[in-house]
């Protein structure tokens, strides 16, 4: 059941009151409605979030039709988020697991229909929480970047590079957003992406890497914490385009290295491309332009410093704990209070023989 939808779309500009303090002024958002031959244009509905709360939310829409029947390419993501977001993904829909697109709620994502399943907080037992229902789901565009000054990420992809869509093909959004701690969502949930598509001559085809080191443990014994992970490109060589980190507010420094694929002791600072030290708004590095030879791959960190929940209890950290060690563990889960991430998003060209990678 969906809850809080709003009648009247909220006033960003709007100033909110709270004691003697004021909530900041927000300009809206504006991204501009693509016609066909421009690409096309996802909106989701606005709705509040109340203080203490989180929210992930998987939307299901189909690919236009915008080339008679016929695959097409877009040249440009342009992402457009309220403040307070923990994350937008989007995902091409491959095997269904318990996250079934026809188990949602009919709607619409702007002029297209769609389907929701609201995870909202039930990180326990809802679908749209467990990653492993998208295992097999190839990333298509992402971005974690929107404050007040700027809610934009405008990702332009290299001359004659394109992402490939097929008309009717599914695709999911995952918008996150936390309302709680030092991430707060003060003007409501709301996010916007625009594809816009190539015309001409067909580009060569970006391809995706989504990474995840599971085994992490952040304790409150051991509170300074790292974890690696290595993963490999498909054959041939390829150039990273883009790259970004991603954990929770433990997390204090997500760094990343060209790997020989091969060796296991750490790549030196030479190789290095990438490094963030935001756990709320990580930028997005794009233009990499870092070549990887064949039978190569990447090298990422995540270094953690454990603190105690902000809404939740360290019996609920706990009872998510497997090892159910008693020690306020944080271990790898999709809410921001009780769980912990260590993900990577990359994207290079040429994507090899349709293959995109995942390294869990």
């Amino acid at each position: 059941m969906i809850r809080r939808w709003l009648v009247v779309p909220l006033s960003a500009a709007a100033l909110v009151a709270c004691g003697s303090e004021e909530t900041p002024k927000f300009s809206a958002w504006t991204l501009d409605e693509l016609p066909a031959e421009e690409g096309f244009s996802l909106r989701s509905p606005e709705f509040t979030l109340g203080a203490g709360e989180e929210s992930q939310n998987c939307y299901f829409v189909r690919a236009p039709d915008l080339n008679g029947g016929q695959d097409y390419f877009v040249s440009r993501v342009h992402i457009a988020q309220n403040p307070g977001t923990h994350h937008l993904n989007v995902f091409r829909v491959k095997t269904i697991e318990g996250l079934d697109p026809s188990a949602g709620m009919p709607m619409k994502l702007g002029q297209y229909d769609a389907t929701l399943i609201e995870g909202h907080a039930d990180f326990f037992t809802n679908p749209c929480w467990n990653s492993a229902n998208w295992a097999d789901w190839p990333l298509v565009a992402n971005s974690q970047e929107s404050s007040l000054e700027n809610p934009y990420t405008d990702w332009k992809l290299p001359e004659g590079v394109g992402i490939r869509f097929s008309p009717g093909e599914m695709l999911m959004v995952q918008s996150h957003y936390v309302n709680y701690g030092a991430q707060t969502t003060p003007y409501g949930v709301r996010v916007g992406v625009n594809f816009h598509r190539v015309r001409g001559a067909e580009p060569m085809e970006m391809g995706s890497l989504f990474a995840t080191q599971q085994s992490i443990r952040v304790c409150q014994s051991t509170p300074a914490a790292s974890f690696s992970g290595t993963c490999r490109f498909p054959r041939g060589n390829v150039t990273i385009e883009a790259v970004n980190g991603h954990f929770h507010s433990r997390g204090k420094k997500f760094s990343v290295y060209s790997w020989d694929g091969v060796t296991d002791t750490h790549p030196s600072e030479d190789a290095h491309i990438y490094t963030s030290n935001a756990w709320d708004d990580p930028p997005m590095k794009t233009n990499v332009g870092v070549q990887a030879p064949q039978g190569t791959g990447v090298w990422w960190d995540c270094e953690y410093k454990w603190t105690a929940p902000t809404e939740r209890t360290c019996d609920e950290v706990n009872a998510k704990d497997p090892q159910k060690q008693g020690d306020c563990c944080y271990t790898f889960g999709g809410n921001v209070d009780v769980g912990e991430h260590c993900n990577l998003f990359m994207y290079y060209y040429p994507r090899v023989e349709s293959t995109d990678v995942f390294c869990n």
